[in-house]
């Protein structure tokens, strides 16, 4: 089964600390991206996490870029209460005698001017225990594992999109076939009628026999299809292969040889009739493309 890269999934974790109960909030979303890259935005408290929390998530995910958020939903008071800083408040008090020594000045420091004063407060951070830190991750992992279920309902939607697309492909493909044998047929008759012409001596039929027995050597196009339907094969095993782990880098792979081979095979066989039926096979591989670009 293909997983895309591409996934949504939020929930909410409810933890019982000896600080208190709380609750957070975490939203997953992932997009796609050549490599794995993670973006977090989390509590103070919890950016010592973070690293764990993003192997945990290149684990399961594999490829694509991940945008992780956390916050808090109540409680956020039991890991990061707002203290008094005494020897602060302390030092402006200190200070305010002493200019009003100093300078002989009138007036009293009130609350009020001390609430206004900077770093008066501080955060004060608590951490979870490794008991708590574990309840966490159990949340946490049954969350990524309902991201993973979302990508891999997408990632079934392209497959069957794939399929159709390469499925046309074939059929395609065995159509150039039919046209290219039809062609060959075709350009062996001109070459038997200038084969008769030039056993009589005509000397311009000798010329042009020559110029048709080049042509028929360069059109022949059989082994660009026998490659191509090879590829179209290794297609369909990596869709049925549950031991490769990134499909999308398989897959990219593949087409790329895809396009090569209808490329050459364009080129070499200037039929009509095969490069029209060609440029669909192109058409379909570029679409094909754009969804394999979102495939971990």
């Amino acid at each position: 089964m293909l997983s895309s890269m591409t996934g949504y999934a939020n929930g909410t974790i409810a933890l019982h600390t000896k600080n208190g109960d709380f609750a957070l909030e975490i939203e997953i979303k992932t997009i796609n991206s050549r490599y794995y890259e993670a973006l977090c935005k989390l509590p103070p408290s919890f950016s010592f996490l973070e690293i764990k929390m993003v192997n945990i998530l290149q684990e399961k995910l594999i490829r694509g870029r991940t945008y992780l958020t956390l916050r808090f939903c109540e409680g956020n008071e039991a890991f990061e209460a707002l203290i008094p800083s005494m020897k602060i408040v302390e030092g402006y008090i200190t200070a305010s005698k002493a200019i009003k020594d100093k300078f002989g000045l009138q007036g009293e420091l009130a609350m009020m001017d001390i609430m206004t004063l900077p770093n008066v407060f501080v955060q004060q951070k608590s951490e979870l225990s490794k008991t708590e830190q574990e309840e966490f991750f159990i949340g946490f992992n049954e969350l990524i594992d309902k991201l993973v279920k979302n990508r891999e309902a997408e990632g079934l939607r392209l497959e069957k999109d794939l399929e159709l697309r390469f499925e046309s492909c074939k059929t395609k493909i065995v159509e150039i076939e039919k046209s290219f044998k039809l062609a060959i047929v075709s350009q062996k008759h001109l070459i038997d009628e200038q084969l008769k012409l030039t056993q009589n001596g005509d000397d311009l039929a000798k010329k042009q026999l020559e110029e048709l027995m080049v042509g028929l050597n360069k059109m022949d196009i059989q082994e660009e299809i026998t490659r191509f339907n090879s590829h179209l094969k290794s297609v369909r095993n990596i869709f049925a292969d549950k031991s490769v782990l990134e499909k999308g880098k398989h897959l990219d792979f593949i087409l790329q040889e895809l396009l090569r081979e209808i490329n050459t095979l364009m080129a070499k066989c200037p039929n009509f009739n095969i490069s029209s039926i060609a440029v669909d096979v192109k058409v379909e591989l570029e679409k094909a493309r754009e969804q394999i670009q979102n495939i971990v």
